[in-house]
């Protein structure tokens, strides 16, 4: 709109959308049409010159207020307004300071009482303690907010806050008091990295949530625990921060129990029959307003901006944030938006609680224990141990109904995927009657079923797993688009999409995580033999004939009857199409497992040296995080995602697709150096316990779902760097 537009008188729709522009002509179509007054209520924090509002800046507000004809009333007589038992007073104000500063006490109060004016003082009944009242010789120094937060909730040093003596002086000299809340209770509403606690920039909020202090204990962003169930720390004995999704019962609980206590102490100092409640961060939500209601509150301030006038909602009282740079036009200007009832509902700013997640549900309509499988398995036990509910969406003869025995998941069977209308109306009711707010779909009918859920009015998110490198078919892009996102396990299966018109703005990487047994730290090995082991099938892109022509070079070389050659998932039936790769030496020294379970492959890597994977194509095979979990250095084909995971002379080394010369030259430097393959070997069990554990992929995950995009790569060199620098001495691996 244009500053210097004129109003005419006969347009006061429009003048009312411009009265903070021409405020003498508004006022006196005001009078004419009796447009209904709305009272503007202010909120304040500390005020000093350390923090805050400067004293000098909020003198001027003051003055503002006095100059633009506004007096300042009580919340008690807005409480009345808003309830129709009283007129509202034209051109009335309403002045609120929050968190109990003690800055309150000794700069707010005076300049109040020299204008004849008072104010609405919200304090933390935790932090309101006995004591004398103090002056500007006997308080302490002030700290900023924030510091004086992490005083009180890690030292329990309320110094910093308004004391029991001084509310009563502040209600002596006509001013209110009422409750903040007791301490100010934040959560972690996603998990989002922030800061760590030992950084400067790491906010206050997380010094509520921690039961103490470490300077590198991880926080995020944080919202007020009245609302958001959020993620709280747990910590099982470790020393380390594990993050677990509150129940909404334990929130409603602590809601019950907050309020009922802060009440009391508030009501003991300022002996009123009603009390007012001051939402933190101004955030509010349906089932803890009910539960502030139960508790005896009568009404509560929010920071929504709406009108102020009889039949406004009492338990949403609108409130205007003063930042601390605006100065006194900019409050006059809000005076005039926020003063009359149509300006009010145009300049509006409502609260919306955003969404959280505490449902999942995963669905596939696979028939095989494949590795993608395994990894959906291992994204139910990561979510149920974060305490989300997840559900499996599976067909009734699913291997995976019984990989899933023993984990906390409700599992619902389900055998029409490829009747897509029906598929789609029955998940449309499934995510109604279970309240599911994600759904997590592998393999394409699951995701298909999903989309068409959407298209018939479902609500929820729904992202499609992608864990090959190959190429998608020439529609896979559109059904993306139709979804929140798509996860793959490799920055290199991202790239491949991306290629393929998948929307930049659609791709996460979550990289896979290792949820096998622990067989413990690597130990040098004493025997004289090394056992290499390719781990896989007889497939041409998974290169074992590439294997078996790196092991030939390697034993053209010499030197090699103490090396032995495994092919796990290899059968006596495929070796027939790699007769002619297998040379008298090599045939000497190769064994084939056949088909054997998971259990058995965990167990023949145990017992082998070095992980080898030729492939000719692969995403991020989980045989590279088992073998790095046991301690094995990896040779490698650098294709796909492998060169993501393995640092060449790092944790392993990586060759050219197909350079089986390659592939010998680096068996043979591991094989002849126990130390270095020890080394790598170490290296490896270090990244797959610090960056790819069920933990790390969990919060990746949820951090997607909750609606960030994550698509970088693994901090492999990081780590590695950081694990060169302890100069751990050979044979005292850790992690």
């Amino acid at each position: 709109m244009n500053p210097q537009q004129e109003i005419r008188e006969e347009s006061p729709v429009s003048c009312s959308m411009e009265v903070h522009l021409v405020p003498r002509q508004c006022l006196n179509i005001k009078e004419k049409y009796m447009i209904r007054t709305s009272i503007p209520v202010l909120c304040y924090h500390n005020v000093s010159d350390v923090d805050g509002h400067e004293p000098q800046r909020f003198c001027e507000h003051l003055d503002a207020l006095a100059d633009a004809g506004f007096r300042t009333i009580s919340s008690r007589e807005l409480l009345s307004v808003v309830r129709g038992e009283m007129k509202a007073p034209r051109k009335s104000v309403v002045l609120t300071f929050d968190d109990g500063h003690i800055s309150n006490w000794l700069n707010v109060v005076p300049e109040l009482e020299k204008r004849d004016m008072t104010g609405t003082f919200f304090a933390l009944s935790d932090f309101t303690v006995s004591g004398p009242v103090r002056t500007f010789e006997t308080a302490p120094s002030m700290l900023t907010m924030p510091e004086g937060f992490k005083d009180a909730l890690l030292n329990c040093d309320y110094s910093q806050f308004i004391n029991e003596s001084e509310i009563r002086e502040m209600l002596n000299k006509g001013m209110e008091i009422f409750s903040h809340g007791c301490r100010h209770q934040g959560a972690f509403r996603t998990l989002r990295p922030c800061a760590l606690m030992g950084e400067g920039h790491a906010r206050w909020p997380a010094w509520s949530v921690y039961p103490g202090f470490k300077a590198d204990w991880p926080t995020f962003d944080a919202a007020s625990a009245y609302v958001y169930d959020g993620f709280w720390p747990k910590f099982n004995g470790s020393g380390k921060p594990h993050f677990a999704l509150r129940s909404t019962e334990e929130r409603l609980a602590f809601c019950r129990k907050d309020f009922r206590k802060s009440l009391e102490h508030i009501r003991e100092l300022n002996g009123y029959d009603e009390q007012l409640f001051c939402w933190p961060w101004g955030q509010f939500c349906d089932d803890a307003r009910d539960e502030l209601e139960k508790a005896g509150y009568v009404g509560a301030f929010s920071l929504e901006r709406w009108v102020n006038a009889s039949g406004t909602d009492p338990f949403r009282l609108n409130r205007i944030g003063v930042g601390k740079p605006k100065t006194g036009k900019w409050l006059q200007s809000r005076l005039r938006m926020y003063g009359s009832d149509p300006t009010a509902r145009f300049f509006f700013k409502l609260h919306t609680k955003k969404p959280e997640v505490g449902s999942v549900l995963y669905a596939t309509d696979s028939m095989k224990l494949s590795g993608g499988s395994r990894q959906m398995i291992n994204n139910i036990s990561a979510m149920s141990d974060m305490g989300v509910k997840t559900y499996a969406l599976l067909s009734k003869d699913s291997p995976l109904i019984e990989a899933l025995d023993g984990l906390d998941v409700e599992i619902i069977l389900f055998d029409r995927f490829s009747d897509y209308l029906h598929a789609g109306s029955f998940l449309k009711k499934l995510i109604r009657d279970r309240n599911i707010d994600v759904v997590h779909s592998f393999h394409n009918r699951a995701y298909k079923m999903g989309i068409l859920a959407r298209l018939m009015g479902a609500k929820f998110k729904l992202f499609i797993n992608r864990g090959v490198i190959s190429r998608p078919n020439d529609v896979f892009f559109l059904w993306t688009a139709l979804a929140n996102g798509v996860i793959t396990n490799s920055m290199q299966c991202a790239e491949v999409l991306k290629k393929h018109h998948v929307m930049k703005s659609r791709l996460n990487v979550v990289y896979n995580a290792y949820c096998g047994p622990d067989s413990g730290p690597p130990r040098p090995r004493k025997k004289r033999g090394v056992r290499c082991v390719y781990v896989g099938n007889a497939a041409e892109i998974k290169g074992f004939d590439v294997f078996l022509q790196a092991a030939a070079r390697f034993c053209e070389s010499g030197n090699y009857r103490n090396v032995e050659f495994v092919g796990v998932g290899i059968s006596d039936g495929d070796m027939e199409r790699f007769d002619g790769h297998l040379t008298p030496s090599v045939r000497e020294r190769l064994r084939v497992t056949g088909n054997i379970s998971h259990e058995q492959v965990l167990e023949e890597l145990q017992f082998s040296d070095i992980l080898v994977i030729p492939s000719r194509k692969e995403s991020l095979p989980n045989v590279l995080l088992e073998g790095f979990d046991m301690g094995l250095p990896a040779v490698c084909t650098a294709v796909g995602g492998i060169p993501e995971l393995v640092r060449d002379g790092v944790n392993g080394f990586l060759c050219d697709n197909e350079d089986a010369g390659c592939l010998a030259e680096k068996l043979r430097v591991l094989v002849e150096d126990p130390a270095a393959r020890f080394e790598m070997g170490c290296m490896g069990r270090t990244m797959v316990r610090t960056l790819m554990t069920q933990e790390a992929k969990g919060m990746n995950l949820m951090r997607v779902y909750m609606g960030e995009i994550l698509c970088e790569g693994l901090s492999v060199d990081v780590l590695s760097s950081e694990e060169q620098n302890e100069e751990q001495p050979y044979g005292q691996c850790q992690h």
